[in-house]
């Protein structure tokens, strides 16, 4: 009786805690809802059935042409189940005062974030306050321009077995082209962080390389999961025993690399900081992080690095294929600088130089920013929209929406590189153009990524000739954590023909 009596107990104050947890996410709520606009709210489930839970509709209803964006303006209420309201935004002047805030240390993400915190831990991206600052300050040396003209070799190598991986697809008819450039940018980006190759153009069947592939379609999964938001209780099912297997694969990998080259480093002189030949990691290991601090960002360097770069060039060469005049003015720009050769020695320095490259490179980056949304949590009261949007409030900065509004750019579907012609361009707003988000909390790895980016295309370009698709598909997008699209990205290759 006594039990029974502390059991009765223990529940009443369980349901006592969740009635007002619940009351107050529904006051919270009905705020909103009367502030900004939405479609209809269902009781206890939110808009869940008012949008498609497969990824490609949820996103289109979110932010495509015909989506919430379109029909309840740049600022809506999006409700999860249980009363979680979020506010989408894709106002530039909106989204300038969550991102342009004086103190970025104090910037802090959005609860989705959590899905990716097991794997990825409180580094760089997750972190807020003294932690974040104490890191940024550790890791923006690994960015030096000094460092990143060391990893061009990295780069050229990969870029070159790219090449000799998609010859035998001159001629043959359509290819989807996002899992080559997967590879490629996997041996990039692990090569020049850990200063190790995982031969993923080689071994794509490894089980490192498998496992990052995996993990990332199990995050996408977890969103619509009513476990999302218990890592608890989503260890307990199938899916989250799996992706803690996975996570067990890549932080064992890691983990083993980073003791390995400490190992290495104390069985030799300390590294010169100011080495071209470093590595991201030679960087961390000369610092004073410790081991489990380093897994942290290297797991973090490679989820922003990887899918994001090989987002940015599958799509790139995809809207080259498309358009011709784009394409053969792109590659004047080539042959112009690195001559008609069949191997091109790319320099850090000839990428800098080729402007309409780098229009190119925005352009992509616009019309499918690879990451199409962000997300915040406020950490003070703030206008937005005219409302005074209370602390605490979960915020979803919608970028691909931003990117693609008529209001910002014209005719925004086309792809059209001389929007970004510093002598021409348009005026716009500072924040309307985003892709590596900004402000304070900007990508510390955007300069890495850009350098990526514009090596293996001009890589590329000069080697085959790129054509649409036979079945011209189009993409079928969807926007988290990265954007790419479910159907593939597809085009055809022809041999480069060179003059004489």
């Amino acid at each position: 009786m006594f039990i029974l009596t502390i059991l009765t107990g223990i529940f009443a104050i369980i349901f006592i805690y969740f009635s007002i947890v619940l009351y107050r996410r529904r006051k919270f709520m009905n705020f909103l809802l009367t502030n900004f606009y939405s479609p209809a709210v269902d009781e206890f489930v939110g808009h869940v059935g008012r949008v498609p839970l497969d990824p490609v509709g949820n996103f289109q209803a979110l932010a495509g042409k015909n989506g919430w964006f379109n029909k309840y303006g740049k600022n809506f209420v999006f409700v999860k189940p249980m009363y979680d309201a979020q506010l989408v935004l894709s106002r530039a002047e909106d989204i300038e005062k969550v991102l342009a805030v004086p103190n970025p240390e104090m910037t802090q993400k959005a609860d989705m974030y959590s899905l990716l915190k097991a794997w990825l831990g409180s580094g760089l991206l997750l972190s807020w306050g003294d932690k974040w600052c104490n890191r940024r300050k550790i890791i923006t040396p690994a960015f030096h321009s000094n460092i990143l003209e060391g990893f061009i070799d990295v780069m050229n190598k990969q870029s070159d077995i790219l090449v000799q991986k998609l010859k035998p697809n001159v001629g043959v008819g359509d290819v989807d082209i996002y899992p080559y450039t997967s590879l490629f940018t996997l041996d990039a980006i692990f090569e020049a962080s850990m200063g190790t190759s995982v031969n993923a153009q080689s071994s794509p069947n490894s089980e490192y390389v498998q496992a990052l592939d995996e993990i990332s379609s199990i995050i996408l999964e977890r969103i619509f999961s009513i476990f999302s938001y218990s890592q608890f209780l989503y260890d307990l099912t199938s899916r989250g025993k799996r992706e803690k297997s996975l996570r067990n694969t890549l932080h064992s990998f890691t983990e083993k690399v980073i003791l390995e080259r400490r190992n290495q480093l104390l069985n030799s002189r300390s590294l010169d900081n100011k080495s071209t030949k470093m590595s991201f990691l030679d960087v961390l290991l000369n610092s004073t992080l410790s081991n489990a601090d380093i897994c942290e960002e290297l797991n973090t360097f490679i989820f922003k690095g990887h899918d994001t770069v090989t987002s940015g060039i599958a799509f790139a060469l995809y809207y080259l294929s498309r358009n011709k005049n784009i394409q053969d003015r792109l590659y004047k720009e080539l042959i112009d600088a690195f001559g008609e050769v069949n191997s091109i020695g790319v320099t850090y320095q000839k990428l800098a130089d080729l402007r309409y490259l780098d229009m190119v490179v925005k352009e992509t980056l616009r019309i499918c920013p690879p990451i199409a949304i962000i997300g915040r949590k406020l950490r003070e009261d703030t206008v937005l929209g005219d409302v005074n949007v209370p602390a605490g409030t979960n915020l979803i900065l919608n970028i691909y929406a931003l990117h693609n509004d008529p209001d910002y750019y014209r005719h925004p579907e086309l792809f059209d590189p001389d929007r970004f012609d510093p002598l021409q361009m348009e005026r716009r707003f500072s924040f309307d153009y985003v892709p590596f988000s900004a402000g304070g909390r900007d990508c510390i790895g955007q300069k890495f990524a850009l350098t990526e980016l514009k090596l293996v295309i001009a890589k590329l370009v000069m080697n085959f000739e790129l054509l649409p698709a036979v079945d011209k598909k189009t993409l079928s997008l969807q926007g988290y954590p990265v954007l790419k699209s479910a159907t593939g990205v597809h085009l055809r290759l022809a041999e480069r023909k060179r003059n004489k």
